[in-house]
């Protein structure tokens, strides 16, 4: 799922270290190495506060659709 928050963009990634299945990692679009934020059971909190799920044909510029570098 590609998403937005305070005018930055990421897709949320599976955290293959603690729950291979478990989503809510965020990759951040960034030329940073490993630009990642933990949002785990707290997506609520995140729409809340003003965090936006992106149309799927949005195009990041530093990572892929996977969260790797480009």
């Amino acid at each position: 799922m590609k998403v937005s928050l305070n005018n930055e963009f990421g897709v949320i990634i599976k955290d293959e270290a603690d729950k291979p299945n478990f989503c809510g990692v965020i990759r951040w679009d960034t030329l940073k190495e490993n630009d990642t934020e933990d949002w785990r059971g707290q997506f609520g909190t995140f729409i809340s506060i003003g965090g936006k799920v992106l149309d799927s044909g949005y195009v990041f510029k530093f990572i892929t659709e996977k969260g790797l570098p480009k």
